[in-house]
């Protein structure tokens, strides 16, 4: 089960909450030096969170606002957005079913309708992540749910700012597809028959996000994540890959970046890697 935690981490991981702060951690980091002229702001959100565990408080309202344009992960204003990740999640040649056994897929397509109250027919074409994205949506005990990135694009586009995205579809397909396409079948029947335990991981894992630090939320993920090479696809690789784009965004304009909080901490997160870059990266109380 390890393996399949940095893909509902990758799914998953980005908010805000009401919990204490820790003095020497946030989620919320100002970028400065470095020969900047105003400082940048950089931000560790929740993918999917109950409405009740996130608010955009007044200090990020502050920030946001200060800055001259919005960066999240994807370009997030994309009317095309969607349409473009499904056509990418598409099977041509392989359907889900193809790819299980006859026992192993009826088991799995009771206990998906169950879960979703949709049946498994409606992703047979699409690849595993894809109704993997919709178990993790599930794990969230509410039913008001919340993206925190549209929250932050909405405010955005209100305070009329250019938004921008680190990566492309392409880039955040292809980190998917590094995982054999078996392997991530396996992980998909794991997570439907072993789901009451995906959920509560997923508690354990909202309720270090609300610790509002990096550092612990780091070392959960290494604890309940996926093996090196898996780290390296979905969250390394990807955090190196963004640096020149923040290093430019930096240079230009002061920017409010939003991205998964997993990509924050660690030696290789966002934080450490502009750190080397020559930034001080200093945490920010909200």
């Amino acid at each position: 089960m390890k393996r399949l935690w940095y893909v509902f981490l990758f799914i998953v991981l980005a908010g805000s909450t009401t919990y204490a702060q820790p003095e020497k951690s946030s989620l919320l980091w100002e970028v400065s030096g470095n020969g900047l002229q105003q400082p940048s702001w950089l931000f560790g959100t929740f993918h999917i969170l109950c409405k009740e565990d996130f608010t955009i408080s007044d200090i990020l309202k502050n920030k946001l606002q200060a800055s001259k344009q919005f960066y999240g992960e994807l370009d997030m204003d994309d009317p095309n957005l969607q349409m473009q990740i499904a056509m990418k999640m598409m099977m041509t040649d392989k359907t889900l079913e193809s790819l299980m056994t006859e026992d192993d897929y009826k088991k799995v397509s009771g206990h998906f309708q169950q879960i979703t109250g949709m049946s498994i027919k409606l992703f047979n074409n699409f690849k595993p992540f894809m109704p993997l994205s919709l178990l993790a949506i599930n794990t969230i005990p509410c039913d008001n749910k919340i993206q925190p990135e549209t929250e932050f694009t909405e405010l955005a586009k209100k305070n009329n700012l250019p938004i921008f995205g680190l990566e492309t579809v392409d880039d955040q397909i292809n980190a998917i597809d590094k995982e054999p396409l078996y392997s991530q079948i396996n992980e998909f029947k794991q997570t439907v028959m072993n789901f009451d335990s995906v959920k509560q991981v997923m508690s354990q894992l909202i309720s270090v996000y609300k610790l509002r630090d990096v550092d612990s939320l780091y070392k959960f993920m290494k604890t309940a994540g996926a093996n090196d090479s898996f780290e390296m696809d979905l969250i390394i690789n990807r955090n190196r890959n963004w640096i020149p784009v923040i290093k430019k965004a930096l240079t230009e304009k002061p920017t409010f970046f939003a991205v998964g909080a997993g990509h924050l901490g660690g030696p290789n997160g966002v934080i450490s890697l502009l750190r080397k870059q020559g930034y001080r990266v200093t945490p920010v109380m909200y």
